[in-house]
């Protein structure tokens, strides 16, 4: 018998619904709108954005003068924003309200301080972050292997970004830790991230596959694959149902359904209806707590 489960804990976090009322509510109130750089990273999200007439830029030099301007997000740097809200004539920050807080800690830093960021060089959460330092020493690491080429520190800040993998970052923060005893830091890994990685957990030793709906530049949404992967499951990070595998789905006797955390609904309910339709039953095992 073929059989899917769905994570107890997937799909849009209240930040991705926070941002999307935020986007909703400028569009009401004006006819051209302008988001910086993606309001959150998945494909669908923006291109139906862009269809009720929503600009994308990664530009500035392209948005007019006095255009409504949304804030996305994973937010900017701090003199981004400054730019950003010097050419608008309505601007409004949809940036994770989690994400304003690492913003706030690492504005807070001195110049004698030392911040290290455990996550992905050239992310925009990431860049903003180390945009709003106060110190103009950072380093970047993305794992444990990168910790052995950091320097001698003297006052070391540690802070993660919001959607990296709980676990690496504990393990990171260990290294650090036996090397810079002293080290002050402050845990960025969001509640919403965090739960939907324990819940791959539960979801991969489960099944023999797993489906991860996301797009590929989002990070979260590739933490989980990564991670459902490393519990030994196959795992694909799709942005719909046309993307299912069906070659691995035919070998498949469970499967394990998922979501990132800026993925709308009906993608997820999509690709569940798309695994009746091959003939696959819901299970009970991992499927029966609500999604929150």
């Amino acid at each position: 018998m073929k059989q899917y489960f769905t994570a107890a804990v997937h799909g849009m976090c209240g930040g991705v619904f926070a941002a999307l009322k935020v986007l909703d509510e400028v569009i009401a109130r004006h006819q051209e709108v302008y988001v910086f750089r993606e309001l959150v990273h998945n494909k669908a999200v923006t291109a139906d954005l862009t269809a009720r007439g929503v600009h994308f830029v990664d530009d500035i030099a392209l948005i007019p003068a006095g255009a409504a301007i949304v804030i996305g997000a994973h937010g900017v740097a701090a003199e981004t924003e400054n730019i950003l809200r010097a050419k608008a004539s309505f601007c409004r920050d949809a940036t994770c309200p989690l994400v304003k807080k690492l913003h706030r800690i690492a504005a807070g830093l001195t110049p004698q301080e030392q911040l290290i960021i455990c996550g992905k060089s050239g992310h925009p959460e990431v860049s903003g972050i180390a945009g709003n330092s106060g110190t103009p020493d950072i380093f970047i690491v993305p794992d444990t292997a990168a910790v052995a080429d950091l320097p001698e520190m003297t006052q070391p800040v540690f802070i993660s970004q919001t959607t990296v993998d709980h676990n690496e970052v504990l393990a990171v923060k260990d290294v650090l830790l036996r090397r810079y005893p002293h080290l002050r830091e402050f845990s960025g890994v969001c509640d919403a991230s965090r739960r939907r990685q324990e819940a791959v957990i539960a979801l991969a030793s489960h099944c023999d596959l797993v489906l991860v709906i996301g797009s590929g530049h989002s990070s979260n949404a590739k933490r989980l694959c990564e991670i459902a992967q490393r519990q030994g499951a196959a795992a694909y990070l799709i942005d719909h149902a046309g993307e299912i595998p069906l070659a691995a789905l035919d070998q498949a006797e469970k499967v394990g359904v998922t979501s990132g955390a800026s993925t709308p609904e009906h993608l997820f309910d999509g690709v569940t209806a798309a695994l009746r339709e091959h003939g696959f039953i819901c299970g009970d095992a991992v499927s029966g707590t609500p999604n929150t």
